[in-house]
């Protein structure tokens, strides 16, 4: 027979010489000739390769054929023994009809069945044998640790609460030469918080999976150790294993199951009150405390860290409740899980006794080698959750911030805030108590400062800077700066003021004494300045005046340096745009005003504020051009006594009560002043303020005649030299 490829390949060749020869041959024919050729060469090329084709689908279908003859001679041969007669099962059938049942039943098969039931008499009586093997195994063997010393037997099993941990329900399994603890059931009692929504909208709570994985690890520490091959040497679990160690007896390691499994159920619940505190702080971060609390976890989930107030302002660290400790940690709360390490000192008798009886039997014949492993094993508490507030536990409270059936880190904050907001408080009235010969000096009495703490808020510090001006301070448990709160009757310094006020008190507690002053200072200016303009008088600040040096050399000079220890504890402490008027040299005092008359705009009336003491100048001021352009220039000057014009006005009054005859002099002294400085009838309204403000309030302590008395008695009282208490 041919093969198919050696009949493919000549008729490949046979068509391919044929072709060439008939492109040899064709040049030499007439165009009829040349067709007829080409029509009898394809005709035949055709024919032998349908015949070709024709080969191939047969030999196709043939392999086919014989495919199936092989698949059904096999299937026959599959099939062909079960169509046979079986023999029947004489045997069988002798016994069945002879006697009525089956005989030759494997025994075996009695094992797959189910057991009959127990009935209830039966049921109490194996619970009652179990209770019984279980307190024996108690009470001759078992090792306790002690936070389980306290448990109870019933039905058969044995249940071990921990307060605010967990409660374990385990049995006895196994033949009676090696029976075995078995967790029958574990709950969980770590909550989060139910109050304060701590955790908005998240889930924190183990599911289904989470319990039977933390039951899996558990019973995986109630497994024994695997012995060793030599029984002289050590094995590996018992090295492992902190309640393991060297063999007693060189044939047996120590292995305590109960201790090994609280330590992992008491490990395991203090990583669950660590991981529920960061998702709640988390929370926080994002909505009430946002941008005011940073959260930190390390790679090991084993320690937070919680920075709030971002970190602390100068005074937060200035009056942290730790003063002994870095101040640069006085905003960081740190809760981690530590490892407490014990001075073993305790006798071992003494701790195997409380380990329970069994430990007593287990551990009687120790080996001094393995003293220090049970004594180590067996002391507790081994691992905790630890505060510390600036690195120290103490969280000046007796009360258990983190409890964890109840684990709210939103109240562990709120405490810490509230605690270290009045710390601040009560170092600055501790300041001002320290301060009193100074603020007496200054015409503040330190009786006139009252500290207010309630039970529900956050405590403040009233104190009364001017006759019947009150500011209150207090610290913003949230955010951690101090607030300044004006609680007087009637006008209020504005809101410039008392940011001005809240700056320096957030930068430089220390001087809060003199920032009270400052204040105090800034209120008089004002006042003056609202007096001025009833008198239609324009006031100008210092520094709009443009006067050189030697110009105000001769009008500050004789108070220059008064001034300018003012100024210094003044401007050192100056905040930004805090609306306060402010030398920054030492060129004129801190709290001055010029004052223009009207009708003789070359003439001003200064007033200054130095050391608690109005002092005033009447003084002509030029505008002089020369090469650098336009400047002030002092042409006349003399010092205004106002103690001669409080003799010459005010003689003989003795309080500073406003009487109805007070009331009458002092609007007669009014119409006088106006006289001499030839009052206009209206204000013009193009004149501009000393130091142009984006709000204007109404001073309701000018608008009526009671009330301007009110303001002249403030700024010339019975010593006029001195600025009212």
């Amino acid at each position: 027979m041919v093969p198919l490829r050696t009949l493919i390949g000549k008729l490949i060749h046979k068509a391919h010489a044929d072709l060439m020869t008939l492109t040899d041959t064709l040049p030499s024919m007439s165009d009829v000739e040349k067709k007829r050729q080409i029509l009898t060469y394809s005709t035949f090329i055709r024919k032998q390769f349908l015949k070709l084709l024709n080969i191939m689908a047969f030999l196709a279908n043939q392999n086919k054929i014989f495919q199936d003859t092989v698949d059904y001679l096999h299937k026959i041969h599959l099939e062909l023994p079960a169509a046979r007669l079986r023999n029947f099962d004489i045997p069988t059938a002798v016994d069945v009809l002879t006697t009525g049942t089956y005989q030759r039943m494997p025994t075996k098969i009695k094992d797959m069945m189910a057991p009959t039931p127990l009935t209830d008499e039966e049921v109490l009586e194996t619970f009652h044998n179990m209770n019984d093997v279980i307190r024996m195994r108690m009470i001759t063997t078992e090792v306790l640790p002690s936070p389980m010393r306290n448990y109870r037997i019933e039905n058969g099993r044995i249940y071990f609460s921990i307060e605010n941990e967990f409660e374990v329900v385990l049995t006895l399994m196994g033949h009676s030469n090696d029976r075995r603890w078995w967790i029958v059931s574990l709950d969980v009692f770590v909550r989060a918080s139910s109050l304060g929504k701590s955790s908005e909208d998240v889930d924190i709570t183990l599911n289904d999976t989470q319990k039977q994985h933390l039951q899996v690890n558990a019973q995986k520490q109630l497994v024994p150790p695997a012995l060793p091959e030599d029984p002289s040497q050590p094995s590996n679990n018992a090295v492992a294993n902190p309640t393991s160690s060297t063999p007693v007896n060189n044939s047996k390691p120590l292995f305590f199951p109960l201790v090994n499994m609280y330590d992992y159920l008491h490990l395991s619940c203090l990583h669950m009150q660590l991981e529920i505190i960061y998702v709640q702080a988390a929370m926080l971060c994002k909505t009430r405390w946002i941008n005011q609390l940073k959260v930190q976890m390390n790679q090991d989930r084993t320690k937070l860290t919680l920075i709030y107030w971002r970190g602390g302002s100068p005074t937060s660290h200035w009056g942290k409740p730790q003063s002994n400790l870095n101040a640069l940690k006085s905003t960081v709360i740190e809760i981690a899980i530590n490892n407490k390490d014990y001075d073993i000192r305790d006798e071992l008798k003494g701790l195997v006794q409380k380990a329970g009886i069994g430990a007593s039997i287990a551990l009687s014949d120790v080996n001094a080698s393995d003293q220090h492993k049970v004594l180590t094993s067996l002391k507790y508490p081994k691992n905790t959750l630890e505060v510390l507030w600036n690195d120290n536990p103490e969280l000046y409270t007796n009360a258990k911030l983190i409890e964890s059936s109840d684990l709210n880190i939103e109240r562990l904050v709120l405490h810490v805030t509230n605690y270290h907001g009045k710390c601040i408080i009560d170092k600055f009235r501790e300041t001002l108590i320290s301060e009193k010969s100074f603020l007496e000096e200054n015409g503040l009495n330190a009786s006139n400062i009252i500290y207010i703490d309630t039970k529900n808020k956050s405590p403040s510090l009233v104190v009364r800077y001017r006759h019947q001006r009150y500011i209150s301070i207090e610290a913003d448990s949230r955010t951690g700066r101090i607030k300044a709160f004006d609680t007087s009757d009637g006008c209020s310094e504005g809101d410039l003021k008392l940011r001005g006020l809240e700056d320096r008190l957030n930068n430089d507690p220390k001087n809060i004494a003199r920032h009270l002053l400052w204040i105090r200072s800034e209120v008089v200016v004002r006042e003056v300045i609202a007096l001025a303009k009833q008198l239609n008088l324009q006031p100008y600040h210092p520094s709009q005046m443009n006067l050189r040096t030697e110009d105000l050399t001769k009008l500050f000079g004789d108070v220059i340096g008064d001034a300018t220890a003012n100024t210094t504890n003044t401007t050192n402490i100056a905040v930004g745009n805090s609306g306060a008027i402010v030398s920054n040299s030492s060129k004129y005092p801190s709290h001055c005003v010029f004052l223009q008359f009207p009708q003789f705009e070359d003439w001003y009336f200064v007033i200054a504020i130095i050391r608690n003491e109005f002092k005033s100048w009447l003084c002509c001021i030029n505008k002089t051009y020369d090469q650098n352009g336009l400047y002030h220039a002092i042409v006349d000057l003399t010092y205004f006594d106002c103690i001669q014009l409080w003799k010459d006005q005010f003689i003989g009054k003795k309080s500073t009560t406003t009487t109805a005859d007070d009331v009458y002099s002092i609007n007669k002294n009014k119409r006088h002043l106006e006289d001499i400085f030839e009052e206009p009838n209206k204000i013009k309204e193009e004149e501009q303020d000393m130091i142009p403000d984006t709000k204007r309030r109404r001073k309701s302590s000018v608008n009526n005649d009671n009330n301007y008395t009110d303001g002249v008695a403030l700024i010339l009282p019975q010593n006029p030299n001195k600025i009212d208490k």
